[in-house]
């Protein structure tokens, strides 16, 4: 169950859009859940078959409850046994919070994993020791947190550390993530447009299931790096990116100018920012990403004031940034902040260099990155277009995803008819 408001301690299931059984894909309507008048639709995380469901329609029961379960196709599934493995995720719950509790029928027990700390498939097991991965090392996408032989496969598919996912086949689209979010944050993107492209998202260094560094050296030139290992093969592709990775989108056409064929920037940012500094600033001085300070506040920087006005998008909104947060220690945030910082006002002067198909995207209520600076990229980049989608604050791929969705097509095709 997850906490969908800041004093949210139970929710409701309201109804099931699957049964046990059930094939289901990633992104599918799973439940509708109720809390505090206030009902969500919660998606399936990941395709594969709904194994087991703990909870009726309903039935109320406290945050961090074991609701259902999703298990790969064909996998072998103790329904009892993952119940007795699966350790709830349900950080800065408020004072008086209730939790799972053994005198629930409906919600099995929370205990701690096995002492190794690692859950993994059986079949994900064996694919690691295959291939030399240390599973310590991988952040799990399966139910609980468990690791599937897709997040092994990821983890080595782009290099030493760099966990990739492509999906889909075509022309490469290449997506780069922006502060302090992982590859899930262009699943909008991604599940609409890998039925016409082949889509690459991958985590920055330090984020999600990618390692960090060892020396912490992450600068915009190294993460620039990574996105050219990240579609290594699959080039020239368009490459998209948003916020800090539209930065990281400029450098890459700069130092790897064969490796793209068009460019989509969206809300970039090119010269020093004293409100971005600060809010960055103050973004990584939390001791947990998932404080739920820390989430309220990014909330106004993200989102419009109409978006923040429907209960429902604002909590599914938070709900997102809480399940990433899990996948972004404080410490890859300072070094991504820092890196970041040092780029801005450095490239201002090597735009013109830039020759590919370029739009650039902005938010008109953007508070974070205004739409000012969008309007400077665009006329620095020779041909480039500006597209600035009314009403949308700077998360334009969650607030304008179906028309991001079209403006990417566009280009992407204009960059391959070249």
């Amino acid at each position: 169950m997850p906490r969908l408001g800041l004093t949210m301690v139970e929710g409701t299931v309201v109804e099931w859009k699957a049964r046990p059984g059930d094939v289901i894909e990633k992104g599918q309507i799973l439940l509708v859940i109720e809390s505090e008048k206030v009902e969500v639709e919660v998606e399936a995380f990941t395709s594969g078959t709904l194994a087991a469901t703990y909870v009726d329609a309903g039935e109320t029961v406290p945050i961090g409850s074991l609701l259902g379960a999703i298990a790969e196709r064909g996998e072998s599934f103790d329904r009892e046994g993952f119940a007795k493995a699966f350790v709830p995720e349900v950080e800065g719950a408020p004072a008086g919070a209730a939790s799972p509790t053994t005198d629930r029928t409906a919600t099995p027990t929370a205990s701690r994993a096995p002492a190794s700390g690692v859950k993994a498939a059986p079949a994900a097991r064996a694919a690691a020791k295959k291939l030399g991965v240390d599973l310590e090392a991988i952040a799990g996408t399966g139910p609980g947190g468990r690791i599937t032989v897709e997040d092994v496969e990821r983890v080595v598919s782009g290099g030493p550390g760099l966990s990739v996912e492509i999906e889909g086949s075509g022309s490469p689209l290449l997506f780069i993530c922006g502060f302090g979010v992982d590859k899930t944050s262009w699943r909008r993107q991604t599940d609409a447009l890998k039925a016409s492209f082949a889509v690459i998202a991958y985590d920055h260094r330090g984020i999600g299931a990618s390692r960090p560094l060892p020396d912490d050296s992450s600068t915009i030139a190294t993460l620039a790096q990574d996105a050219a290992t990240a579609s290594a093969g699959r080039t020239p592709a368009t490459v998209i990116g948003a916020s800090m990775g539209a930065a990281v989108a400029v450098e890459l056409a700069l130092i790897h100018p064969d490796a793209v064929g068009g460019l989509v920037l969206i809300t970039p940012t090119i010269e020093k920012n004293a409100r971005l500094d600060a809010v960055l600033r103050s973004w990584t001085e939390f001791d947990t990403p998932q404080s739920e300070a820390r989430i309220r506040s990014m909330l106004p920087w993200f989102l419009s004031g109409a978006f923040l006005a429907e209960a429902g998008k604002r909590e599914a909104a938070a709900q997102a940034l809480r399940a990433m947060a899990a996948r972004t220690p404080i410490a890859a945030l300072r070094h991504h902040a820092r890196a970041l910082a040092v780029w801005l006002g450095t490239r201002a002067g090597d735009l013109g260099r830039i020759s590919v198909p370029t739009l650039v995207i902005a938010g008109s209520e953007d508070l974070l990155v205004p739409r000012a600076e969008g309007e400077q990229v665009a006329r620095a980049i020779p041909g480039a277009r500006l597209e600035v989608l009314e009403g949308a604050g700077h998360a334009v791929t969650i607030e304008r995803a179906d028309r991001v969705n079209e403006l990417v097509s566009e280009l992407a095709r204009q960059s391959t008819s070249r």
